[in-house]
């Protein structure tokens, strides 16, 4: 129920109390009932404060305990019972240091009524129940006298007085037994306690328990007790067991924090009104040294200016503007005229350039989709239809510091292309994760000290078409980064050659259980390859015709330790063409030269060996770019 709908419900309930007073037979208008009600309607503070608190009280006419508006009349109740300051003086005054807390020990029963089944069996008797759990069996017991042989032959050769004297001497006895019902005990989940050898077993309190029992002198109960040691307030005092012997003091202090918060966060507000009656706001808190400026005027509009400041909650502070001079304008003679001639100071103000903010981080994002069609249809010199696309996004985030003179080029690259053809299907033909982050620190105008890292992965499976069964590459397998350390040359203008003497190269397969690591240039039984060497990174990118730029991105690499001279070679040139605002012409080259990574060669006489090879990418097509 929203605000709203409680203003309304609660006004419902006032016009309800106070309609019964109204004459029964009298009929009014509209506007004099209205007229009456709000005469009616009115409130002694006292006797509004018995009217919400009747409202508060009332548990079916709110929907929930925590309500808002409900939590907000309880507010406006309690402020109305004891006012903030007199709260205030009663917490400062009372003697949180005068209660005295100490370790007692405090005992404490239990008692549960006993039911005795035997003299040696009872439960709980802590439920009722419908029947007795204890019944009487009787047996009927027949013993017969003995008599000796003699005596027996007389009694055979008389049957009438065999007879009566088998029945006098058979004596019968009939056996009472007090059962214990079991069967009915256990389907009320009641336990059944013996006492053997002076205990109760099944034990009644689990081992190691703090916990003690004793039967009341009837053996009607059992009286179970605890004895737990307490940290007790004085009698005195409002407490009674207190967590801790710092719990007093820390109440003090949370007590002073909390009313220097509330003493600090309520505020007055105040109307400074003018001689025209326009009123100003003007907020009393616990104190700012902000000035604001007001204009006092008088009847003649003549005004002054003056700063009010609110130093602390309840003080105001007024000062006069600086300079000023109040002077009332006045008829005076002629001759009583001052004049004066003041020769004016003419001299050029020492200007001061303006400090430029500094622009730390710059960032870019560059986007570009080529797409590439071909179909054919009863072509007779042959061939297939096919349809290729490349997504190509690359996005950069420099920061530079002019007066430190460092910089940190963080560049990432996502490129990714398939071919599709009636035939083969869609398949992968480009696809590129690379992240390179470089810190450069300025020497001279041309030359940087320079420490970048560089790492290359994919990010989709690989195969090695046709054979489209078995996975040679997926993302991470294979991976490669490279740490370096050297210097940056600039000679010329989009220009940028790279050097680091110091550089360690590491290609790693981490799932070699699926994938060869070999064909990678990772050695058998080994998960990576790792090399010590030097790299020299060449980036250019030029513009030969108006439209027409051409970029080269050349990376090499050498091992000081396994072959210097053969080197690592990872060129990559892009050629764009710009035809209209969002289309291009682009054309794509990438070679990679490994001499590590080995490929299947025939040999003319059937055999086959492994070689490195050079690895060529090439992709023409249309491309949309957007650059941010």
């Amino acid at each position: 129920m929203c605000m709203k709908s409680y203003l309304i419900f609660i006004l419902t309930i006032v016009i309800l109390l106070f309609a019964n007073t109204s004459t029964a037979g009298n009929r009014m208008t509209g506007s004099e009932s209205d007229t009456i009600r709000s005469a009616y309607i009115t409130f002694t503070p006292e006797a509004a404060s018995a009217f919400i608190n009747d409202i508060v009280a009332r548990q079916n006419l709110w929907r929930s305990e925590k309500d808002t508006l409900r939590i907000s009349l309880q507010r406006l109740l309690q402020h109305f019972d004891e006012s903030f300051d007199s709260v205030q003086e009663r917490l400062n005054s009372f003697p949180f240091d005068s209660v005295i807390i100490k370790p007692t020990l405090v005992v404490q029963t239990d008692t549960i009524p006993l039911r005795w089944l035997s003299d040696v069996h009872f439960i709980a008797d802590t439920i009722p129940l419908d029947k007795s759990p204890v019944y009487a069996r009787q047996t009927l017991v027949v013993r017969t006298l003995e008599i000796d042989s003699a005596t027996r032959q007389m009694l055979d050769s008389l049957p009438d007085l065999n007879a009566i004297v088998n029945s006098l001497i058979r004596i019968r006895d009939t056996v009472t037994e007090q059962i214990i019902d079991y069967p009915y005990l256990d389907s009320k989940n009641l336990q059944v306690y013996q006492i053997k050898n002076g205990e109760v077993d099944p034990p009644l309190l689990p081992p190691q328990s703090r916990k003690t029992f004793e039967f009341t002198s009837d053996s009607s109960s059992l009286v179970f007790s605890e004895k737990n040691l307490f940290n007790l307030a004085d009698p005195e005092s409002p407490f009674y067991a207190v967590s801790g012997e710092m719990m007093t003091d820390s109440l003090k202090y949370a007590v002073a924090a909390l009313l220097r918060f509330n003493y600090q966060r309520d505020s007055v507000l105040l109307y400074i009104k003018d001689i025209s009656g326009k009123k100003t706001p003007f907020w009393l808190s616990a104190g700012s040294k902000n000035l604001y400026r007001y204009w006092l005027k008088n009847s003649l509009n003549d005004s002054v200016t003056v700063w009010l400041g609110n130093p602390a909650k309840y003080d105001l502070s007024m000062f006069l503007e600086e300079s000023v001079i109040v002077e009332r304008q006045k008829i005076r003679p002629a001759d009583d005229v001052p004049i004066t001639t003041v020769k004016p100071e003419r001299k050029l103000l020492a200007i001061r350039p303006l400090k430029e903010i500094p622009v730390f981080w710059d960032y870019s994002l560059m986007s570009s989709f080529s797409l590439n069609q071909n179909y054919l249809t009863y072509w007779a010199q042959g061939g297939e239809s096919s349809f290729a696309g490349m997504i190509d996004i690359k996005g950069t985030a420099k920061y530079t510091n002019t007066e430190d003179k460092s910089s940190w080029t963080n560049q990432g690259r996502f490129r990714f292309g398939s071919v599709r053809t009636k035939e083969r299907g869609n398949r992968i033909n480009a696809d590129i994760m690379e992240l390179n982050s470089q810190y450069n620190r300025k020497l001279t105008n041309k030359l940087d000290f320079s420490s970048v890292f560089y790492f290359k992965t994919q990010a989709a499976r690989g195969y090695n078409y046709p054979n489209d069964s078995v996975v040679i590459s997926r993302f991470l397998n294979p991976g490669t980064f490279t740490i370096g350390i050297g210097v940056e040359y600039k000679p010329i203008k989009n220009t940028v050659i790279n050097f680091s003497p110091l550089s360690y190269k590491n290609t790693f397969v981490l799932d070699t259980a699926n994938i060869d690591q070999t064909a990678h240039g990772v050695e058998k039984d080994k998960r990576s390859r790792q090399e010590v060497g030097g790299q020299l990174v060449l980036t250019n990118s030029v513009n030969v015709f108006e439209g027409t730029k051409i970029s080269n991105a050349l990376r090499l690499f050498s091992s000081y330790i396994e072959k210097p001279l053969n080197m690592d070679v990872d060129w990559e040139m892009n050629l764009e063409k710009q035809i209209s605002w969002f289309f291009s012409v682009r054309l794509n080259v990438h070679l990679i030269y490994d001499d590590d990574v080995l490929f299947p060669i025939k040999l003319p006489d059937g055999g086959e060996r492994k070689a490195p090879r050079a690895q060529f990418n090439q992709f023409l097509g249309l491309s949309v770019s957007v650059n941010l």
